[in-house]
């Protein structure tokens, strides 16, 4: 009990130690971003897997249970991104040839394609509203609409631009 009582007393004085030096940094440190935390109405987690020999789509329960995959197609779908509502999956594939943005139902159905781009296009995130989605083509950062128009290039640099979140 001592041990125990002596480590969380440790770990206060150390928190309390960065509390002062960052406020002591004066107004550019209370810029720094909240952390994001867990969603607390997480139910399932999607995931890109190679277990059966082909990467697919798969969900699973947050407890670990219900194990389900989504897609079953030969070329390799990965990079999954749950919509807002968690009605809809984003993910990617490259089933015609080069890797393209499709959206699904959560359950696996209703597999629509979205793009239509000669460049690989990778890593979809959904915006705050779930009517656009955001994603990566030939190194640069594209927003298309869920309906599949309005697509516009947000980034046009040489520099390589990805990972839109």
């Amino acid at each position: 009990m001592c041990t125990l009582s002596k480590q969380i007393m440790s770990f206060i004085l150390v928190a309390i130690l960065i509390a002062a030096t960052f406020s002591a940094c004066g107004p550019a440190a209370t810029t720094v971003p909240a952390p994001i935390l867990p969603d607390s109405n997480l139910t399932q987690i999607a995931f890109s897997s190679n277990r059966d020999g082909n990467n697919e789509i798969y969900v699973i329960n947050a407890d670990g249970s219900g194990l389900t995959r989504l897609t079953n197609n030969p070329a390799r779908d990965s990079y999954p991104a749950w919509s807002p509502d968690r009605d809809r999956i984003a993910f990617t594939s490259d089933r015609e040839g080069n890797g393209e943005i499709y959206i699904m139902n959560a359950d696996g159905s209703r597999v629509t394609r979205l793009t239509d781009n000669p460049a690989d296009d990778w890593y979809a995130a959904w915006s705050a509203d779930g009517k656009r989605i955001a994603f990566t083509s030939d190194y640069e950062i594209y927003v298309i609409n869920i309906d599949g128009s309005e697509l516009t290039n947000l980034t046009n640099n040489p520099a390589a631009d990805y990972f839109p979140a």
